[in-house]
């Protein structure tokens, strides 16, 4: 399923409207402080705050993202929508 996830990931870079996207692996670490237990980290910003990441939440290419990627993966999901 993680191959899954990290090809569908790819698939949101078609999204106009975005600032920054980046994907991202952990660093394995031993540090205790440092929290390395998952799959992937995606970091999206939008030139235009909340409202691009409205536009960007309704996209039908995140649509089918979430859909057809990360329902099926079935695993925990963690989202921070920061300003």
């Amino acid at each position: 399923m993680v191959d899954l996830i990290g090809q569908g990931l790819e698939t949101l870079k078609q999204i106009d409207g975005v600032k920054f996207l980046h994907i991202g692996r952990p660093v394995p670490s031993s540090r205790p402080v440092v929290d390395d237990f998952f799959d992937y980290a995606l970091v999206v910003s939008f030139p235009d705050g909340e409202d691009g990441l409205k536009r960007y939440s309704t996209h039908p290419v995140h649509v089918n993202f979430v859909e057809n990627y990360l329902k099926p993966a079935e695993g925990k999901l963690l989202v921070y929508d920061i300003a």
